[in-house]
């Protein structure tokens, strides 16, 4: 069963460890950044990254400056508890602003397409 992409999912094209990734990673979701915008969130935003057992893989600070870019840092005070093992997808990304406003997407990985099967339909000689 094939589920569909809404604007609250986050589609990664290849396999990425979001707990030790470079910030550039975060500062790429498009997608988030303009549903920040789109719900007018307030900064900073916190945003926490979770497995799909609710465990916190990550947190991050994300403040605009003048310019309107985002400064992203990793929070000092998030403590994850080793994860002991990769973990699995989908994640969870909970935005929240500076009024305790809540934005929830699904990082997931993209679907493999099937590789295409010939059939040799040429008769035997």
């Amino acid at each position: 069963m094939s589920q569909g992409i809404d604007d609250f999912t986050i589609i990664l094209p290849e396999l990425i460890d979001m707990a030790t990734c470079e910030l550039k990673v975060y500062d790429g979701l498009d997608r988030l950044w303009r549903m920040v915008e789109r719900y007018k969130m307030k900064t900073p935003i916190t945003i926490r990254v979770v497995d799909n057992e609710a465990r916190c893989v990550r947190a991050i600070r994300a403040n605009r400056d003048r310019a309107g870019a985002w400064q992203l840092e990793d929070e000092a005070t998030a403590v994850a508890p080793p994860l002991g093992g990769e973990v699995e997808f989908p994640l969870t990304i909970n935005a929240q602003d500076a009024k305790g406003n809540i934005l929830k997407m699904r990082l997931q990985l993209e679907m493999a397409k099937p590789e295409l099967v010939q059939k040799n339909d040429a008769p035997a000689t």
